[in-house]
C-alpha cells in the first residue's frame, strides 16, 4: 500500500519561474518518485491561473486550493512579523476535513510561517517544516545589506517557537543547518535542490552569451548592478561576449540596464539556456541556496559565481567561489577555450556530486518503499 503525503503551501508549484516555485516542485516529485500518493494544498497568495489549477491537478494526485482572503497583513509588531501573520486559520480547517478521509503519513509545510496548520494534524502523521531560507532577523540582515526588508521577516525566538511545531526541519543548505540546531531542539536535516541533468547543446555564435536568469527581488537586482559596473569598467569584455538577461529580474532592472540584452520571462527553462554559452550568479549576499546556480549547473553550463552564490554547493573550481563580483568580471579574461572546456566539465562534475548526496538523503528520510529513479 502506497504512502500519502500531504504538501501544505502557500506558493504554487506551477509554473516554476523562481526559485520556490521549483523547489516546492522538486520535492514533490521526489515523493511522487518514492511511491508517495501527494495531496497538495495550495493556499493562494499567489493567485490561481485556469492554467496553473489545470497543471497542478495533473500533476498531483489530488490538487487543494484555499483562496485568501484580502492581502497578506502588515508585520503585528511594527519592525517585524509575528510568526503567524501571514497564516489563514481556514487553512487548519481545511486540513481538519481533510482528515476526515484521508489518513496522511507525512506533511510537509512550506516555510516556517506557516506552520501553525501541523497543530491541527493527528499525532500518527509525521510533520515535517520545509523552511526554505532562515527568517529570524531576516530584516536585519537585509538592512545591513544596504536594502530594505522585503516580504517575510521575524525574530529568532519566534521562528524558534514555530520550529518546535514540528518532527523534523528541513534546511535547504548546511549553514542553514547549523543555525536552526542553535535555536530548536527538533532534529534538522539538510534536503537540497535535485532535479535532473539536462545537458544542452552549445551553439555556435560569434560571441560568447553569457547569461543570468531571476526573480526582481532586490538581492538580485542589487548583484546584477554591481555586475554591470564591474563590466562597463572593463569595456574591452564587451568585444568578447554578449550578456542575456531573462526572468522577472528584466522588469525591476530594466531602467538601470546598460549591457544586458533582455528576454525577459520564458514560458520554458530551456528556452533561455538554449540562448547561453555560459551561465553567472554574482549574488551579492543573501540567504538560503541559490537555486539558479543549480539550475545553471543542471543544464551543463559552464557557470561562474561568487561565494555566496555557491553556499551549500561545493563547487570544485575555482570559477565557482569567487571573493567578489569585481574578482568574477576579471576572470572572463582568462575563459580560452581551454579553460571554459575545463569549466565546463568541473561544473558538470559538482552537479553530480551535489544531486546523489541528496537522492540518497532523501531516500534515507522518507522511503520504506523501493524508490524509481529520483533524478527524473
Amino acid at each position: 500500500m502506497s504512502k500519502t503525503v500531504l504538501i501544505v503551501s502557500p506558493i504554487p508549484s506551477h509554473p516554476q519561474f523562481q526559485g520556490n516555485s521549483a523547489r516546492i516542485y522538486r520535492l514533490n516529485r521526489m515523493f511522487q518518485l518514492c511511491g508517495y500518493q501527494v495531496h497538495f494544498l495550495y493556499f493562494g497568495m499567489e493567485g490561481l491561473s485556469e492554467n496553473q489549477q489545470r497543471d497542478m491537478e495533473n500533476q498531483w494526485d489530488y490538487f487543494h486550493f484555499v483562496q485568501p482572503q484580502g492581502p497578506a497583513a502588515e508585520p503585528s509588531f511594527g519592525d517585524y512579523f509575528d510568526i503567524d501573520d501571514w497564516y489563514d486559520n481556514r487553512v487548519s480547517d481545511y486540513v481538519d476535513k481533510l482528515c476526515e478521509t484521508w489518513s496522511f503519513d507525512v506533511c510537509v509545510v512550506n516555510y516556517v510561517w506557516f506552520s501553525k496548520v501541523l497543530d491541527v494534524l493527528p499525532e500518527q502523521t509525521y510533520k515535517v517544516i520545509d523552511t526554505h531560507d532562515v527568517f529570524g532577523d531576516r530584516h536585519i540582515v537585509a538592512k545591513e545589506a544596504g536594502l530594505e526588508p522585503v516580504w517575510f521577516y521575524t525574530t529568532k525566538e519566534l521562528e524558534a517557537y514555530a520550529l518546535e511545531r514540528a518532527d523534523l526541519v528541513l534546511a535547504i543548505q548546511d549553514e542553514e543547518k547549523n543555525y536552526f540546531e542553535s535555536i530548536t531542539e527538533t532534529p534538522v536535516a539538510v534536503m537540497g535542490y535535485c532535479v535532473p541533468f539536462q545537458p544542452l547543446v552549445n551553439q555556435s555564435r560569434e560571441k560568447i552569451v553569457i547569461g543570468y536568469i531571476g526573480s526582481g527581488n532586490p538581492f538580485n537586482v542589487e548583484s546584477l548592478r554591481v555586475f554591470q559596473d564591474a563590466v562597463m569598467a572593463n569595456p574591452a569584455l564587451m568585444q568578447q561576449f554578449s550578456f542575456l538577461l531573462g526572468g522577472t529580474v528584466c522588469k525591476v532592472f530594466s531602467p538601470m540596464n546598460e549591457i544586458f540584452d533582455v528576454v525577459g520571462l520564458v514560458d520554458d527553462l530551456d528556452e533561455f539556456y538554449r540562448l547561453i554559452d555560459i551561465a553567472i550568479n554574482p549574488m551579492v549576499g543573501g540567504t538560503g541556496l541559490k537555486i539558479k546556480s543549480l539550475e545553471a549547473l543542471s543544464y551543463g553550463k559552464a557557470l561562474l559565481a561568487t561565494e555566496d552564490a555557491m553556499v551549500g554547493i561545493n563547487g570544485i573550481d575555482s570559477f565557482h567561489n569567487f571573493a567578489s563580483v569585481p574578482d568574477m568580471v576579471e576572470a572572463l579574461r582568462e575563459l580560452t577555450p581551454e579553460r571554459t572546456a575545463e569549466l565546463h566539465r568541473n561544473s558538470i562534475a559538482t552537479f553530480r556530486t551535489y544531486n546523489e548526496r541528496f537522492i540518497s538523503e532523501f531516500k534515507s528520510l522518507f522511503s520504506e518503499l523501493p524508490c524509481k529513479t529520483l533524478s527524473t
